[in-house]
């Protein structure tokens, strides 16, 4: 996969996992709007993956 690759399934797993460790426990990870829909259109490179702190947009879908 190259630089130029819209996917970044990296990126997209390792937002839904500080969502989900939010989720669980709200003192850790980070609330990010990420659900399984943003994480699939992110890993395809359907979504936008927003830098890394920075929650996902209602306007992306």
């Amino acid at each position: 996969m190259d630089n130029d690759d819209k996917s970044k399934p990296g990126e997209a797993l390792k937002r839904d996992w500080e969502q989900t460790k939010h989720d669980l426990n709200k003192d850790s990870g980070k609330e990010l709007n990420q659900d399984v829909g943003d994480t699939v259109g992110q890993a395809v490179g359907k979504k936008p993956v927003p830098p890394r702190s920075v929650p996902n947009s209602d306007l992306d879908e």
